[in-house]
């Protein structure tokens, strides 16, 4: 567990699906409304964000989330873990994917997210795996600024498909040290 004064970062449980079901749900839609269509972003998270995905996705042993609640319990971010295969751009060996990093509206600019990838990064290590990668949509300047003040650095581009609608997405990486 990470805790600063003011959030506190804690291993997500059964208990939480619901939470990580309707925030991610509500996070993704927030993130791609502007460039996908609402069918298909309709269709795209019923299935990703359905509560039974989320339940066996708590239960799997190669995705690990962690949820941030404020001092109140209040939960307002979480980050997805997830050990899968990379891109042919990304060395396979001892790396894992940042496959989603989400923060509530109203707790953005508290340092949230550098708080969640910062207590992910020491876990990531503690498994004895010194890489994280991810992607992130090329029209999200402001993530894209925010890993690259994290470290991170592009290493190549590829398309995401979302119903019927593909997008390109930039792929990033970190070593750690």
């Amino acid at each position: 567990m990470t805790q600063d004064k003011h959030f506190q970062i804690i291993e997500a449980d059964d208990s939480h699906a619901d939470f990580l079901a309707d925030f991610g749900r509500r996070s993704f839609v927030e993130a791609y409304k502007e460039t996908l269509s609402l069918r298909d972003l309709e269709e795209y998270t019923k299935g990703a964000f359905s509560k039974s995905n989320i339940t066996a996705e708590i239960n799997d042993p190669i995705v690990t989330f962690f949820l941030c609640r404020d001092l109140e319990a209040n939960l307002c971010g979480y980050a997805k873990l997830i050990q899968s295969p990379p891109p042919a751009c990304i060395d396979p060996d001892r790396t894992i994917e940042l496959q989603r990093l989400y923060v509530d509206e109203h707790y953005r600019g508290m340092g949230i997210g550098k708080l969640l990838s910062m207590h992910a990064e020491s876990y990531i290590r503690n498994r004895g795996l010194y890489s994280i990668w991810l992607r992130v949509w090329d029209g999200n300047i402001i993530a894209q600024r925010k890993y690259l003040q994290w470290n991170y650095f592009m290493v190549g581009k590829e398309p995401y498909q979302v119903g019927e609608d593909e997008r390109t997405v930039i792929l990033m990486r970190k070593f750690l040290s």
